[in-house]
C-alpha cells in the first residue's frame, strides 16, 4: 500500500478547495473528465470535483465516458469538429460563447477555483482557449481560475506545433494578468510511460495514464494541505495553497518518496542534495529557472514514529538551506511536516510546488523544432533540378511521313511496283486459262 492508494480509499481525508474543470476540445475534455472522475470515500462527497466538457465534435464528445453526475457535456458549432484549424475553432466557440457562459454560471456556482483545460495544437481547444478565459472572467471567476495546458510531443507535425506556439505566445503576453498555469509536457510523460511499457502496449493506455496522472497529482496536492496533522509550527494550510495557485505564472510540481529506513538525520545534508535533484526533475514538465520562483511550498509526510526521529532541527535546517539556494527570491517558502497514521505504509513522501515561473526550456525547443519544420516545408516546395535538362523531345513531322512514297517506304523500285499493280489488276481466274 502507498500514500496514493490511501488517499483514494480513506474516508478521513478532506480537500482544501472545490475545484471545477472546463475541458476544451478532445485533449482538454479527456483531462477535465479524468479530474472530475476522482472518486473518494468522503462521506456525502464521493465526487469532490465537477467538469464541463466543451467540444465542436459530437463523436469525440460522445467518446468520453463519465460516471460523475456533476460532469456536463456541451456541443458548440456544427458538431463536425474544427479539423485542427484554430480559426474555425475560435469561430465556433464565439458563435456559442453565450451558451458556455450560461453553463459556467449555472454549474460552478459553488466552486472555489476553476481550471480551464486545453490540449495545445488542435483546432477546438487551441482556437477557443483565449475566449474561454474571457468567458470564465465574465462569469465571476476573475482571480479564481488557472489554466492546464498540454505541450505537444516533438513528432506531432508542423501544424500542431505552430498552432500550440501561436496560442502559447498570446497567453505568455498576458500571463501576469492570469492565474497560475500548469504545463503538461506530453513528451516528458510519454518518455516516462515508455520506460516501463512494451511495444504491444496500446496507445489508449498511454492516454489514460496521462489523464489520470495529471488528475491524481492535483488531487493529492489538494488533499495533503488539509488532511494530515502538522508536526511543529509550520503548516501549509488551505488558504496558503489557494494563494499559491492564484499566483500568476507557471506552476512546477514535484513529488517523490523514500523508504523511511533510508532517511537518517546524520546524513541530512546529503539527502537534501538528492531532494534538490528530484525537485528540479519535476513530474509534469521541467526545464524551469526555479531561482525566479515567487512562492513555493514543501510538504513532507511520514508516520508518527519517523516524524519523531527525523523531523528535528538538523533535518529541517538542511532542507530549508537547500530550498533557499533553489529559490532565493521567493517571498513565501514554508517547509511543513505532517504525520499520517496509515498502517502498512513504510515510506516518507515529499511534495513541492513552485509558483510564479516563466515558460520552461521545453517551449524554446518546440520553437526551434517548429522553425526547422517550416524551413523544411519551404525547401520541399522549391523546384527540383531539371531532370529533363539533357533530354530533347523529337517531334513527329506528320507532313514528311505523308509525303513518303510507297516505293521508298519499302525500298521498292518503280518497275516492281508496276508489275505488282498489273498482277493485282488481272482477273484472278485468268491463271487457270493460260496456255
Amino acid at each position: 500500500m502507498n500514500l496514493k492508494n490511501a488517499v483514494f480509499s480513506s474516508s478521513r481525508i478532506n480537500t482544501s478547495l472545490k475545484f471545477g474543470f472546463i475541458g476544451l476540445g478532445m485533449g482538454g475534455n479527456s483531462i477535465a473528465a479524468a479530474c472530475a472522475e476522482i472518486a473518494t470515500n468522503i462521506s456525502n462527497n464521493k465526487y469532490p470535483y465537477s467538469a464541463l466538457l466543451v467540444n465542436t465534435n459530437q463523436i469525440d464528445l460522445d467518446k468520453i465516458e463519465v460516471s460523475n453526475p456533476k460532469t456536463e457535456k456541451l456541443l458548440i458549432g456544427n458538431g463536425r469538429g474544427a479539423g485542427r484549424n484554430i480559426e474555425i475553432g475560435q469561430e465556433m466557440y464565439l458563435s456559442d460563447a453565450d451558451k458556455v457562459e450560461d453553463q459556467i454560471k449555472k454549474q460552478f456556482n459553488e466552486t472555489d477555483f476553476l481550471w480551464v483545460v486545453a490540449g495545445l495544437g488542435g483546432g477546438t481547444g487551441t482556437g477557443s482557449i483565449v475566449h474561454a478565459i474571457g468567458s470564465v472572467m465574465k462569469s465571476g471567476f476573475k482571480g479564481r481560475f488557472g489554466l492546464i495546458l498540454t505541450l505537444p510531443r516533438k513528432n506531432e507535425g508542423a501544424t500542431v506545433l505552430a498552432n500550440a506556439l501561436m496560442k502559447l505566445q498570446q497567453i505568455n503576453q498576458a500571463m501576469r494578468q492570469l492565474g497560475s498555469i500548469i504545463l503538461v509536457d506530453n513528451q516528458k510523460l510519454f518518455d516516462y510511460f515508455t520506460e516501463t511499457k512494451t511495444d504491444s502496449t496500446l496507445l489508449s493506455d498511454y492516454l489514460k495514464f496521462t489523464n489520470q496522472f495529471v488528475a491524481e497529482t492535483l488531487h493529492e496536492l489538494n488533499v495533503v494541505t488539509s488532511s494530515y496533522k502538522p508536526v511543529g509550527e509550520n503548516h501549509f494550510d488551505s488558504s496558503e495553497f489557494e494563494n499559491l495557485i492564484k499566483t500568476p505564472g507557471v506552476l512546477h510540481f514535484s513529488k517523490f518518496s523514500k523508504s523511511t529506513s533510508d532517511i537518517s538525520t546524520s546524513t541530512a545534508a546529503t539527502q537534501a542534495e538528492g531532494f534538490k535533484e528530484n525537485i528540479v526533475k519535476g513530474i509534469l514538465s521541467d526545464g524551469y529557472d526555479l531561482t525566479r520562483s515567487s512562492r513555493l511550498a514543501i510538504s513532507i509526510l511520514a508516520d508518527e514514529q519517523t516524524s519523531e526521529r527525523v523531523f528535528n532541527f538538523g533535518f529541517t535546517n538542511a532542507i530549508e538551506t537547500e530550498i533557499n539556494q533553489i529559490a532565493p527570491v521567493a517571498t513565501e517558502k514554508p517547509v511543513a511536516f505532517y504525520n499520517y497514521n496509515y498502517k502498512n505504509i513504510k515510506d516518507t513522501y515529499f511534495y513541492a510546488v513552485f509558483a510564479g515561473l516563466q515558460l520552461p526550456e521545453r517551449v524554446k525547443e518546440l520553437v526551434e523544432e517548429s522553425t526547422r519544420l517550416q524551413q523544411a516545408a519551404e525547401e520541399a516546395q522549391k523546384p527540383t533540378d531539371d531532370i529533363f535538362a539533357n533530354f530533347e523531345v523529337k517531334k513527329e513531322n506528320k507532313e514528311t511521313v505523308e509525303e513518303v512514297s510507297f516505293e521508298d517506304m519499302f525500298n521498292l523500285n518503280k518497275s516492281e511496283t508496276k508489275e505488282a499493280v498489273k498482277v493485282e489488276e488481272e482477273d484472278p481466274l485468268d491463271i487457270f486459262f493460260r496456255k
